[in-house]
Protein backbone atom coordinates (compact mmCIF):
# COMPACT_ATOMS: atom_id res chain seq x y z
CA UNK A 1 0.00 0.00 0.00
CA UNK A 2 2.74 2.43 0.94
CA UNK A 3 4.16 1.90 -3.33
CA UNK A 4 0.84 4.48 -4.41
CA UNK A 5 1.87 7.70 -4.59
CA UNK A 6 0.92 10.78 -3.13
CA UNK A 7 -0.05 12.92 -6.07
CA UNK A 8 -1.89 16.24 -6.49
CA UNK A 9 -5.72 16.49 -5.35
CA UNK A 10 -6.33 17.10 -9.38
CA UNK A 11 -6.55 13.30 -9.62
CA UNK A 12 -9.80 11.75 -9.66
CA UNK A 13 -9.35 8.30 -8.57
CA UNK A 14 -9.38 7.90 -4.37
CA UNK A 15 -9.07 4.48 -3.02
CA UNK A 16 -10.62 3.73 0.35
CA UNK A 17 -9.49 0.08 1.35
CA UNK A 18 -9.11 -4.14 0.47
CA UNK A 19 -11.49 -7.01 0.42
CA UNK A 20 -11.72 -10.58 -0.96
CA UNK A 21 -13.41 -10.33 -4.34
CA UNK A 22 -15.84 -13.80 -3.01
CA UNK A 23 -17.43 -11.29 -0.20
CA UNK A 24 -18.74 -8.53 -2.76
CA UNK A 25 -22.29 -10.31 -3.02
CA UNK A 26 -22.40 -9.72 0.42
CA UNK A 27 -22.80 -5.86 -0.21
CA UNK A 28 -26.50 -5.64 -1.05
CA UNK A 29 -26.71 -2.35 -2.76
CA UNK A 30 -24.12 -3.45 -5.77
CA UNK A 31 -24.06 -5.23 -8.45
CA UNK A 32 -22.13 -6.30 -11.53
CA UNK A 33 -21.78 -4.03 -14.57
CA UNK A 34 -19.03 -4.68 -17.26
CA UNK A 35 -15.25 -4.86 -16.75
CA UNK A 36 -15.26 -6.58 -14.05
CA UNK A 37 -15.67 -3.25 -11.90
CA UNK A 38 -18.82 -3.12 -9.25
CA UNK A 39 -21.45 0.14 -9.19
CA UNK A 40 -23.95 0.52 -7.37
CA UNK A 41 -27.38 0.42 -8.00
CA UNK A 42 -28.89 4.10 -6.92
CA UNK A 43 -26.74 7.15 -7.63
CA UNK A 44 -25.65 8.52 -4.12
CA UNK A 45 -27.69 10.88 -1.96
CA UNK A 46 -26.27 14.65 -0.98
CA UNK A 47 -23.40 13.90 1.55
CA UNK A 48 -22.47 10.48 0.24
CA UNK A 49 -19.83 9.68 -2.65
CA UNK A 50 -20.18 6.51 -5.05
CA UNK A 51 -18.04 3.64 -4.52
CA UNK A 52 -16.96 1.08 -7.28
CA UNK A 53 -14.67 -1.96 -6.88
CA UNK A 54 -11.90 -2.86 -8.61
CA UNK A 55 -10.96 -6.23 -9.27
CA UNK A 56 -7.62 -8.46 -9.16
CA UNK A 57 -8.42 -12.54 -9.19
CA UNK A 58 -9.31 -13.05 -5.25
CA UNK A 59 -8.72 -9.46 -4.40
CA UNK A 60 -11.25 -6.18 -4.92
CA UNK A 61 -9.40 -2.65 -4.15
CA UNK A 62 -12.77 0.20 -3.43
CA UNK A 63 -12.14 3.54 -4.78
CA UNK A 64 -14.08 6.75 -5.17
CA UNK A 65 -14.48 8.22 -8.62
CA UNK A 66 -13.79 12.54 -7.48
CA UNK A 67 -12.96 14.32 -10.61
CA UNK A 68 -14.02 17.37 -9.19
CA UNK A 69 -12.28 17.52 -5.60
CA UNK A 70 -11.22 14.70 -3.66
CA UNK A 71 -13.75 13.21 -1.28
CA UNK A 72 -13.64 14.58 2.18
CA UNK A 73 -12.32 12.79 5.26
CA UNK A 74 -15.46 11.91 6.62
CA UNK A 75 -17.12 11.11 3.46
CA UNK A 76 -13.78 8.63 3.24
CA UNK A 77 -14.59 7.57 6.78
CA UNK A 78 -18.23 7.12 6.30
CA UNK A 79 -17.51 5.17 2.98
CA UNK A 80 -15.31 2.88 4.46
CA UNK A 81 -17.06 2.28 7.37
CA UNK A 82 -20.33 1.27 5.31
CA UNK A 83 -18.12 -1.03 3.72
CA UNK A 84 -16.46 -2.52 7.01
CA UNK A 85 -20.15 -3.16 8.45
CA UNK A 86 -20.79 -6.27 5.72
CA UNK A 87 -17.54 -7.49 4.78
CA UNK A 88 -13.69 -7.18 5.91
CA UNK A 89 -11.44 -4.67 4.73
CA UNK A 90 -8.27 -3.38 4.83
CA UNK A 91 -8.36 0.66 5.22
CA UNK A 92 -5.76 2.63 3.16
CA UNK A 93 -4.47 6.13 4.24
CA UNK A 94 -6.87 8.76 3.64
CA UNK A 95 -5.15 11.43 0.27
CA UNK A 96 -3.39 8.48 -1.54
CA UNK A 97 -3.89 8.64 -4.72
CA UNK A 98 -2.58 5.72 -7.55
CA UNK A 99 -2.09 7.28 -11.12
CA UNK A 100 -4.59 4.74 -12.59
CA UNK A 101 -6.42 1.16 -11.93
CA UNK A 102 -3.83 -0.02 -12.86
CA UNK A 103 -1.42 0.93 -10.47
CA UNK A 104 -3.85 -0.48 -8.12
CA UNK A 105 -4.41 -3.99 -10.06
CA UNK A 106 -0.32 -3.88 -9.71
CA UNK A 107 -0.90 -3.13 -5.52
CA UNK A 108 -3.21 -6.11 -5.39
CA UNK A 109 -1.00 -8.46 -7.74
CA UNK A 110 2.37 -8.03 -6.37
CA UNK A 111 1.09 -8.31 -2.58
CA UNK A 112 -1.97 -10.91 -3.25
CA UNK A 113 -0.46 -12.95 -0.85
CA UNK A 114 0.63 -11.00 1.99
CA UNK A 115 -3.12 -8.65 1.82
CA UNK A 116 -5.09 -12.31 2.03
CA UNK A 117 -3.28 -13.56 5.28
CA UNK A 118 -4.04 -10.02 6.65
CA UNK A 119 -8.06 -10.15 5.22
CA UNK A 120 -7.27 -13.36 7.00
CA UNK A 121 -6.67 -12.28 10.06
CA UNK A 122 -8.68 -9.37 10.36
CA UNK A 123 -11.99 -11.19 9.39
CA UNK A 124 -14.99 -10.69 11.56
CA UNK A 125 -12.85 -8.28 13.85
CA UNK A 126 -13.37 -3.93 14.19
CA UNK A 127 -11.32 -1.81 15.93
CA UNK A 128 -12.09 -0.20 19.63
CA UNK A 129 -10.49 2.59 20.99
CA UNK A 130 -10.03 4.00 24.27
CA UNK A 131 -8.57 7.23 25.71
CA UNK A 132 -7.79 7.61 29.50
CA UNK A 133 -7.10 10.81 30.97
CA UNK A 134 -4.54 9.87 33.69
CA UNK A 135 -5.68 10.50 37.25
CA UNK A 136 -4.72 13.25 39.01
CA UNK A 137 -2.53 14.21 35.71
CA UNK A 138 0.02 17.51 36.79
CA UNK A 139 0.85 20.56 34.12
CA UNK A 140 2.88 19.47 32.12
CA UNK A 141 4.38 23.10 30.85
CA UNK A 142 6.48 24.07 27.94
CA UNK A 143 10.09 24.33 27.84
CA UNK A 144 10.96 27.42 29.79
CA UNK A 145 12.91 29.85 28.74
CA UNK A 146 16.32 30.77 29.97
CA UNK A 147 15.88 34.30 29.22
CA UNK A 148 13.18 34.94 31.84
CA UNK A 149 14.87 33.04 34.70
CA UNK A 150 18.48 33.38 36.89
CA UNK A 151 20.94 29.76 35.21
CA UNK A 152 19.81 28.25 38.38
CA UNK A 153 16.35 29.18 38.16
CA UNK A 154 16.79 27.47 34.74
CA UNK A 155 17.84 24.47 35.51
CA UNK A 156 15.48 23.71 38.76
CA UNK A 157 12.58 24.39 36.70
CA UNK A 158 14.01 21.80 33.50
CA UNK A 159 14.90 19.45 36.48
CA UNK A 160 11.27 19.55 37.60
CA UNK A 161 9.68 19.47 34.13
CA UNK A 162 11.99 16.40 33.24
CA UNK A 163 10.89 14.53 36.54
CA UNK A 164 7.10 15.28 35.55
CA UNK A 165 7.53 13.53 32.20
CA UNK A 166 9.15 10.82 33.64
CA UNK A 167 6.07 10.38 36.27
CA UNK A 168 3.74 11.15 33.33
CA UNK A 169 5.33 8.16 31.62
CA UNK A 170 5.72 5.17 34.38
CA UNK A 171 1.68 6.41 35.42
CA UNK A 172 0.97 5.89 31.83
CA UNK A 173 2.91 2.55 32.00
CA UNK A 174 1.10 1.39 34.80
CA UNK A 175 -1.94 2.17 33.85
CA UNK A 176 -2.13 0.28 30.56
CA UNK A 177 -0.80 -2.94 31.98
CA UNK A 178 -3.61 -2.63 34.61
CA UNK A 179 -6.24 -2.58 32.09
CA UNK A 180 -5.04 -4.93 29.63
CA UNK A 181 -4.94 -7.28 32.54
CA UNK A 182 -8.50 -6.29 33.66
CA UNK A 183 -9.56 -7.09 29.68
CA UNK A 184 -7.87 -9.99 28.80
CA UNK A 185 -9.90 -12.37 27.20
CA UNK A 186 -12.30 -9.89 25.41
CA UNK A 187 -9.68 -9.09 22.74
CA UNK A 188 -7.84 -10.18 19.74
CA UNK A 189 -4.88 -7.87 20.22
CA UNK A 190 -4.12 -4.02 21.43
CA UNK A 191 -1.87 -1.35 20.62
CA UNK A 192 -0.81 1.82 22.42
CA UNK A 193 -1.30 4.69 20.01
CA UNK A 194 1.34 7.48 19.73
CA UNK A 195 2.29 10.39 19.72
CA UNK A 196 -0.34 11.21 22.54
CA UNK A 197 -0.35 15.05 24.81
CA UNK A 198 1.35 14.32 28.40
CA UNK A 199 -1.47 12.48 30.62
CA UNK A 200 -3.24 11.38 28.03
CA UNK A 201 -3.55 7.32 27.11
CA UNK A 202 -4.62 6.45 23.77
CA UNK A 203 -5.48 2.62 23.03
CA UNK A 204 -6.75 0.42 20.05
CA UNK A 205 -8.37 -2.74 20.61
CA UNK A 206 -8.62 -5.26 17.85
CA UNK A 207 -12.34 -6.94 19.04
CA UNK A 208 -14.23 -9.66 17.21
CA UNK A 209 -17.66 -8.60 15.99
CA UNK A 210 -20.28 -10.42 18.11
CA UNK A 211 -17.60 -9.49 21.07
CA UNK A 212 -18.03 -6.07 20.95
CA UNK A 213 -21.06 -6.02 23.63
CA UNK A 214 -18.74 -7.85 25.59
CA UNK A 215 -15.55 -6.23 25.65
CA UNK A 216 -17.72 -2.40 26.31
CA UNK A 217 -19.19 -3.91 29.34
CA UNK A 218 -15.97 -5.15 31.06
CA UNK A 219 -14.32 -1.68 30.11
CA UNK A 220 -17.72 0.12 31.94
CA UNK A 221 -16.95 -2.12 35.38
CA UNK A 222 -13.06 -1.19 34.91
CA UNK A 223 -14.16 2.16 34.47
CA UNK A 224 -16.47 1.43 37.88
CA UNK A 225 -13.70 0.68 39.74
CA UNK A 226 -11.96 4.27 38.96
CA UNK A 227 -14.52 7.03 39.04
CA UNK A 228 -11.95 9.93 39.16
CA UNK A 229 -10.59 8.46 35.55
CA UNK A 230 -11.45 10.16 32.45
CA UNK A 231 -12.19 7.07 29.97
CA UNK A 232 -13.76 7.69 26.58
CA UNK A 233 -14.48 4.80 24.53
CA UNK A 234 -14.81 4.72 20.75
CA UNK A 235 -16.16 2.84 18.09
CA UNK A 236 -16.33 -0.04 16.16
CA UNK A 237 -14.50 1.04 13.49
CA UNK A 238 -12.45 -0.58 11.05
CA UNK A 239 -9.12 -2.13 11.77
CA UNK A 240 -7.29 0.84 11.18
CA UNK A 241 -4.40 0.45 13.45
CA UNK A 242 -3.92 -3.43 13.12
CA UNK A 243 -3.43 -3.07 9.04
Amino acid sequence: MSRLAEQSVSMSLYPLGISRSRDLPRLAEQSTRGGGVWHPHIPPTPGQVAVRWVLADKLAGAVIDAPQAPPKPLEHAAALDAIHRRICVLPMRFGTVPRDEAEIRSLLETWHRDLLQRLDRLDGTCEMGLRIALLKCPTVQANPSPRTSPPTSYLHERRAYYQRQDSLGEQARLTVEHLVRELRGTFRDWQRLTPSPPGLVRLAFLVERERVGFFQKRVEASAAQRPKEQRTLLGPWPPYSFV
